[in-house]
């Protein structure tokens, strides 16, 4: 995963990018078709609710004038007035029982007359001449213009719903109170006609936390009792309760609110209920996005499969092409996308197999550098200045070597001794720019610049003298002539680039740091050394040993040149050679100050000690000087007026 997911195969990720995606899809489309069936529901059932309060509403309207027509008949019959005028308590109370008896729901009766005394009680909860408990339901009759009223009360924690129909002799005498219990019978027979849970909550100081009567079950019941008071308000839109585990929608009506009593009415319906006609259809969704889960992924491994196969057919073929297997290639009979990439691979293989069979034919000619420049950078005349260390070798009195043997034996020595140092010369990053016969020329610095280009060609002259003695060790047990070499290393600016006409070009460098290096490599014959550098190249090398030589005017050049014998590496470099080399340098400093005497002596005494061709070629110098001694003016500058 990144961040990212990593995975090993194209086909996997397909695969999982495919499941993720139809997962979001489905589930969202799945949430959503949730969302939407829940929220239809809450819709349906609140509307429900609304009209099931209504019916409620209604059906309590329609029972209190039941009652009322029925008292009403009762309470104008005229025994019933001549007995209520007459009779005593108990007469009264046999007369309530009897009406009772006659009247539908009826569960109680209540003769009050008109000072509020208790004239008959059915439930013989008051006597004769007590007080009625709830004189606020008559102070309603007496203010109604049929002196008739219809509410609730609660008696020993029953609730009923009563209706006061007056007692006309023809003045309002009393009133006859019927009532009706509200009870779990009660509730249910409206349940069957509202077609929703009916629950009845009784209390006081405007709270209800008293339930008295509801269809709900046992448990619902008392959950219902704790919750109503905390998550439910009264009057307000409908809200959900969790009873037992169990969500109702619940819509709540007041039924009396008074101080000293509270009456609640509450209609609910199971939301489980109510979504159960979905549930069906979220299975088959549910199957549905299985199905099309399944067969999604099936169809993604199918498409994977034709996408990975010639994927990995053309990776195949990629990778014999990066080992440089370019034979091989990959029939493509599709038209599409993947056919066009295999097509593509078939023209670039057949293209790098012939620009590594020029790569392979320059690289014979020329340098591996110089064919990587040639091949990765436009073709054309022109160049630009470079700073680079040039090697220039050649082998001493090759022309004597060769007299008396034939071509193909001088050929074959030539060869040998050219790969020795040309390994030598590339070993050390060094480019071969050309063979001249027997002499070569090599470039540290183009045409790939690094950042020890002089090190490595003072290193490379150094290899190129061990291998061709380990070269002349051979040739001595196969009776070979020996070869001795010549070196010469100069550093700066140079010209490279193309050379030659616009048919025919070499890339190569010119410039006089060419022309120097070559003078230095002939130098070398003169003064008897194997390889030769300038003080340019010879400058900040404290890793090599030098001996300085001389100070020199070449041949086609005004300014004169210091010069050095590149003797070995510091490290391999004994007290003896570096003694040697300060002695060496004692005499050439008294050569310089025209000191002859002492110069002689020097020169003298190292010859003494190991016949050196330079000890030699000083001496002679010393010995002209003496015998004709130079201008005092003179800086002991050397001028060779030949190559």
């Amino acid at each position: 995963m990144s961040s990212a997911i990593q995975f090993s195969s194209f086909n996997t990720r397909l695969i999982t990018y495919l499941i993720i995606l139809l997962l979001t899809v489905l589930s969202s489309v799945f949430l959503s078709v949730n969302r939407s069936t829940y929220n239809n529901t809450r819709v349906v059932i609140d509307q429900n609710l609304e009209v099931g309060l209504e019916v409620f509403s209604q059906l309590i309207d329609e029972r209190s004038e039941n009652f009322k027509a029925t008292i009403r008949a009762l309470s104008m019959d005229f025994a019933f007035r001549t007995a209520y005028e007459n009779s005593d308590y108990e007469t009264l109370l046999s007369v309530a029982d009897n009406l009772l008896t006659r009247m539908k729901r009826a569960d109680m009766l209540l003769m009050v007359d008109y000072d509020y005394l208790v004239v008959a009680d059915s439930l013989r909860q008051y006597a004769s001449g007590a007080e009625f408990p709830w004189p606020w339901l008559l102070e309603e009759a007496d203010g109604n213009d049929n002196f008739e009223t219809s509410s609730f009360i609660v008696l020993d924690n029953i609730a009923y719903h009563i209706v006061a129909v007056p007692i006309l002799t023809p003045l309002v005498e009393g009133w006859v109170i019927v009532g009706e219990r509200l009870d779990n019978e009660y509730t249910a027979s409206l349940k069957e006609v509202i077609n929703s849970d009916i629950s009845i909550l009784v209390g006081d100081d405007f709270v209800a936390d008293r339930l008295i009567a509801t269809t709900l079950t046992q448990d619902q019941a008392k959950a219902l009792t704790s919750e109503f008071g905390v998550a439910f308000s009264v009057g307000g839109a409908s809200d959900v309760l969790n009873l037992a585990d169990e969500h109702f929608i619940t819509l709540g009506t007041s039924l009396l609110n008074r101080s000293e009593l509270t009456l609640t009415a509450l209609v609910q319906q199971s939301l489980p209920d109510a979504l159960a006609p979905y549930r069906q259809l979220e299975q088959q969704l549910i199957i549905l996005f299985v199905m099309g889960l399944l067969v999604s992924v099936t169809m993604a491994l199918l498409l994977g499969k034709s996408i990975t196969r010639p994927l990995l057919k053309l990776a195949s073929r990629v990778q014999k092409i990066e080992r440089g297997d370019y034979s091989s290639d990959v029939a493509s009979t599709r038209k599409d996308e993947i056919g066009h990439l295999e097509n593509s691979v078939n023209n670039m293989a057949t293209g790098l197999a012939e620009r590594e069979k020029v790569r392979a034919l320059l690289g014979k000619v020329v340098s591996r550098e110089i064919a990587e420049e040639l091949m990765n950078r436009p073709v054309a005349l022109g160049g630009e200045t470079r700073t680079a260390t040039i090697l220039f070798s050649d082998i001493r009195d090759f022309t004597s070597i060769c007299e008396g043997r034939t071509p193909e034996n001088i050929l074959e020595m030539l060869n040998a001794y050219l790969s020795e140092v040309s390994v030598a010369i590339e070993d050390n990053k060094g480019v071969v720019d050309k063979y001249i016969g027997d002499a070569v020329m090599a470039l540290f610095g183009v045409p790939v610049t690094g950042t020890s280009d002089t090190v490595n060609a003072l290193t490379a002259a150094l290899a190129m003298r061990d291998r061709v003695h380990d070269l002349n060790q051979d040739n001595r047990i196969k009776g070979l002539p020996l070869f001795f070499t010549g070196i010469g290393l100069h550093t700066g600016e140079v010209v490279a680039g193309n050379l030659g006409s616009a048919n025919r070009m070499n890339y190569t460098v010119i410039g006089d740091t060419v022309n120097l290096a070559s003078r230095l490599e002939s130098l070398t014959k003169q003064y008897g050394v194997g390889i030769l550098v300038s003080d340019e190249t010879m400058r900040d090398q404290t890793a090599f040993v030098f001996r300085e030589l001389d100070v020199v005017k070449v041949k086609g050049k005004a300014k004169p040149v210091r010069i050095f014998e590149l003797v070995c590496r510091r490290e391999i470099a004994d007290e003896q050679l570096l003694q040697e080399i300060t002695a060496f340098e004692s005499a050439l400093s008294s050569y310089r100050l025209q000191d002859w005497q002492a110069a002689q002596e020097k020169l003298r005494v190292l010859q003494r000690k190991q016949d050196l061709p330079l000890y030699k070629l000083f001496l002679e110098r010393v010995d002209y000087c003496i015998a004709s001694p130079p201008d005092p003016t003179w800086d002991g500058v050397f001028t060779f007026q030949s190559k």
